[in-house]
């Protein structure tokens, strides 16, 4: 009986295994030659994109397009059905019989599709009013100098399943740049839809090289409203690559212009040590891209902490030229105090609108740190001096006068007692004054501090902790804490996660352990002095 349900089972995941259908169709049969046509293969599933792979049309001779992938679900009475379609553009270039073989999609296979192409005379663009121009902003460049591409079409009635398969050159990067331009243009009364594309295309070699042109194929209406298949190469143009000069120092940097600046934020005639300030160097590049901005590396030396952010970059394109742009922003926190110096930076680039080395540099800039505000420690009373009497000696002494020595010598004390005790008590008053001055002072930035902790923010509650510690005669445990919040500040990233609540807990537990420890201090300090 067991047996009998484990095979009941397997047959019903056989049939439901079997009821996934894949089917491939073509939108022709036969096609012409050199006109496009679309691959369409549909799975009664949801499946991945990844699970047909059109590389193998590649071996069928056919020029493969682009691929998409779509998923449709519906719900009919209560009946639920899924399909994963992909669609591909193809073309055949000769006449002949071509397969398209059979493909595995989610474990079920396609019947392979046996198909013909013929020769159908294409429309000549000059009877058809379909034509394609391409051109390049420059035939003579440096490895690394991005030259743009045009390609420009038109077409005087319309264009159905139009692909445009994209130049190509041996040892060149190519990349489709900014969005496609559409217009309408008139040429000898008659009207015109014009359509632009761009290529940034890249060399990495030097030498002689021919770009071959882009390839437009479709479907044009002639004037009867008749469909005939389109096929147009472009020509072939040709483009001469140099080697950068021996000469160039540093790592290879061609451009028609460049701007190198930077910014203090905030710009001040002086700053306070351990005070945090922000410098913003900016970079734009014409004539390049991202991948080939250079590194902006500056070494600080041991005058200021340094907490670097990651980079800006972005790619503008204006006016068909190319921008490149690298902004750095750098935290610093001057360690030293006095006359301290920003290091410059230098960077050599190629001009190419003159053909030679320049630098484009930041100078070193000097700026005045001034030490952080402490507390004025009291001054030490200067010791009061005893005023010894001064005695008279006669020649000869009686009762009377040892009577009135002895009265002046009392006095002289006395009056020494009464001075003494009045400089104590002024002392005593003007120290109370100053510790009940200090004491407000400390609660008050103790107060700033535990308000930005308790309002989230973070730099105003890093200086609060920094007056406040630095009014204090306090371990090493307070510095580290504050190193903490400061490079948290600074940091991006650890600023995101930083608990400033937990914090001001951590900073609170510790000042009540140091306030103990004074007052235990002061206990035994009293017992020893009673």
């Amino acid at each position: 009986m067991k047996a009998l349900s484990v095979i009941f089972i397997l047959l019903l995941s056989f049939n439901g295994y079997a009821t996934t259908k894949v089917t491939a169709s073509v939108s022709q049969n036969p096609v012409a030659v050199g006109q496009a046509f679309t691959l369409e293969i549909v799975a009664d599933d949801t499946l991945a994109a990844s699970e047909f792979d059109s590389s193998v049309l590649l071996r069928q001779k056919f020029v493969v397009g682009s691929t998409s992938t779509s998923r449709q679900h519906t719900s009919i009475n209560g009946e639920s059905s899924t399909q994963t379609r992909w669609t591909t553009t193809l073309l055949v270039r000769e006449e002949g019989n071509y397969l398209i073989p059979s493909f595995n999609i989610g474990g079920q296979n396609t019947t392979p599709i046996q198909l013909k192409a013929k020769v159908i005379a294409a429309i000549e663009p000059s009877k058809d009013q379909v034509r394609m121009e391409v051109s390049l902003d420059n035939a003579e460049v440096y490895i690394g100098q991005p030259v743009t591409y045009t390609a420009k079409i038109w077409v005087a009635n319309s264009l159905d399943q139009a692909n445009i398969i994209a130049p190509s050159m041996l040892g060149a990067k190519i990349e489709k740049l900014g969005d496609d331009k559409q217009d309408l243009e008139v040429i000898d009364g008659k009207r015109y839809r014009t359509l632009t594309r761009h290529w940034l295309l890249t060399p990495e070699k030097a030498g002689e090289f021919e770009v071959r042109g882009p390839r437009l194929s479709g479907l044009a209406n002639d004037i009867n409203r008749r469909a005939r298949p389109v096929d147009i190469a472009a020509q072939t143009l040709s483009l001469e690559v140099k080697a950068p000069p021996a000469s160039f120092p540093g790592t290879w940097l061609p451009s028609n212009d460049l701007l190198l600046y930077e910014e203090i934020q905030p710009l001040q005639s002086d700053y306070q040590q351990g005070q945090a300030f922000t410098r913003i160097i900016n970079l734009t590049i014409a004539g390049i891209t991202e991948d080939q901005l250079p590194e902006i590396d500056i070494d600080y030396g041991e005058d200021f902490r340094v907490y670097p952010e990651a980079y800006q970059d972005r790619t503008i394109v204006k006016d068909g030229i190319v921008f490149a742009q690298r902004t750095l922003n750098v935290a610093l926190i001057p360690v030293n105090e006095g006359e301290l110096t920003l290091p410059g930076w230098s960077l050599p680039w190629w001009d190419l609108a003159k053909d030679q080395q320049a630098s484009a540099d930041i100078a070193p800039r000097t700026i005045t740190v001034v030490a952080a505000p402490v507390n004025q420690q009291l001054q030490t009373l200067s010791s009061n001096q005893n005023i010894a009497p001064e005695v008279i000696e006669k020649p000869s002494t009686s009762l009377w006068t040892w009577f009135f020595a002895l009265a002046w010598l009392i006095t002289m004390a006395l009056l020494v007692w009464i001075i003494k005790r009045k400089k104590v008590a002024t002392t005593a008053e003007t120290a109370l004054e100053q510790s009940e001055y200090t004491t407000a002072l400390d609660d008050d930035y103790w107060a700033q501090f535990s308000a930005a902790c308790k309002s989230g923010q973070m730099h105003q509650a890093e200086q609060a902790l920094g007056k406040w510690i630095a009014k204090q005669e306090l371990n090493s445990s307070f510095a580290s804490l504050h190193k903490e919040i400061s490079t948290a500040n600074w940091a991006s990233e650890a600023k995101e996660d930083f608990d400033l609540v937990a914090f001001f807990q951590q900073c609170q537990a510790l000042k009540k352990q140091h306030q103990n420890k004074k007052e235990q201090g002061e206990a035994a300090l009293s017992s020893l002095n009673p």
